[in-house]
């Protein structure tokens, strides 16, 4: 039998697969897939034989591109997709063209659900390409939307499968490339999708910074965008512009929340006296406007009582989806971690008096979980080395447990701390 070098088996192998019926003869499309899967590991013109081949091009746009084919064909679509992948490896030339004929379509279909390893794949497919022929061909704004969109489509459908490429890919932009992942942030044109992307951030800052510290400009953006657009969440109308979500702001303030208690980013934010200014503010308007019979714009009066949490109660059961649930706890979190050790800010809680807010912090409040004990810490951080912040504390005197209808019903001897100043 004749020899047959691989570029001429791969060519021959590739019109067979494009000179079937895909409906007619799955099995046999498959095994060929499968010989040439192999044979695009053993050398660049093997890959570069199947990149020119426009037939076989075809051929993937309709196997891999189709959601039908995809829903009834899964092993066929899977192989045609790891055939695909191994064409890109290591070489520039296949990059290129490969993502020249099927860029756009791979980028969209990224997040095509449902969600599972032919996801993936387009992500390796993805990332080879990015990283073997940069921004100037796979436009970065490109990628980070394919991920955004990704990202947004798991937290939908509560998919519980492992995207590693996903990860690579966004911690490519959060860790390494901080100003182009705030250009691609601006860009984003949804709400939808600008909320998404700071739920991946808080979710890596919550898995502990497992593949390097978030970059510097990223975060100090961050906590400029907060300043900015805060005072939407005071406002009484929520027909606001997208720019100035109120949602949007509160998925901000959870981020500045998580890094400013963590010993790898507190620095950033320590000397960053116009964000606890905004921040403890903030908390104040918040605490005021608690106070009020009907309440401002989408802040809720605190839910102290037990009838309120109930399966009874005449309060709507999504108050946990609201913006107003635990906005008051991630102010007074961020508020404490603001103040430990650092005397500029000590020096502003005394200013602004900023301690009588928190001490109506002290209380239990169904809407803010953990409110009570950041309180107190926020108490103890302001007044440690402050003989000012001490004195206010010592010009209060305690009446009794403040009434905490929650704790009398669970009959609790305790509460939240009532005070009055001892001049009155």
């Amino acid at each position: 039998m004749e020899h047959v070098e691989p570029p001429n088996e791969t060519n021959d192998i590739l019109q067979q697969i494009a000179n079937l019926n895909v409906a007619e003869n799955e099995p046999e499309i498959t095994s060929l897939l499968k010989r040439v899967r192999l044979l695009l590991t053993q050398g660049s013109a093997n890959q570069e034989t199947l990149a020119k081949n426009v037939r076989f091009a075809q051929f993937v746009q309709s196997v891999v591109f189709n959601p039908i084919v995809r829903a009834q064909e899964p092993t066929l679509h899977n192989v045609t997709l790891q055939v695909l992948a191994n064409s890109v490896v290591n070489n520039k030339s296949t990059q290129e063209a490969i993502w020249k004929t099927h860029g756009a379509q791979i980028s969209e279909q990224v997040s095509a659900t449902p969600l599972g390893s032919s996801n993936n794949i387009l992500l390796m497919i993805m990332y080879n390409i990015y990283l073997g022929l940069g921004a100037h061909v796979v436009s970065n704004q490109v990628v980070f939307e394919a991920c955004v969109r990704l990202w947004r489509a798991i937290i939908e459908t509560e998919s519980n499968y492992n995207f590693e490429y996903l990860h690579f890919l966004l911690e490519h932009y959060i860790v390494e490339h901080g100003r182009s992942c705030v250009q691609c942030y601006q860009r984003l044109a949804t709400v939808e999708e600008r909320i998404a992307f700071l739920d991946y951030v808080t979710h890596y800052l919550r898995e502990n910074s497992p593949n390097g510290v978030l970059h510097n400009l990223l975060l100090q953006y961050i906590a400029k965008e907060f300043r900015m657009k805060s005072d939407c969440i005071l406002r009484e109308t929520m027909k606001l512009r997208h720019e100035l979500h109120p949602r949007e702001v509160h998925t901000l303030l959870r981020i500045i929340a998580s890094a400013s208690g963590s010993e790898k980013y507190a620095k950033i934010y320590a000397d960053d006296q116009s964000l606890f200014i905004n921040v403890s503010s903030l908390l104040r308007c918040v605490v005021a406007a608690g106070k009020e019979p009907n309440g401002v714009g989408s802040l809720d009066k605190p839910m102290t009582k037990l009838e309120e949490v109930a399966l009874t109660s005449n309060i709507a059961a999504d108050y946990e989806s609201k913006v107003s649930f635990e906005l008051k706890t991630l102010l007074v979190r961020c508020t404490a971690n603001l103040l430990y050790e650092n005397a500029a800010n000590r020096g502003y809680a005394v200013d602004t008096q900023l301690l009588p807010a928190l001490l109506e912090c002290t209380v239990m409040d169904a809407r803010n979980p953990l409110m009570r004990e950041w309180s107190i810490l926020a108490i103890r951080n302001a007044c440690v080395n402050c003989p000012e912040a001490q004195q206010i504390i010592a010009g209060l005197t305690m009446q009794g447990s403040a009434p905490n209808d929650i704790l009398s019903e669970l009959n609790l001897d305790m509460g939240a701390l009532r005070i009055t100043d001892r001049q009155q």
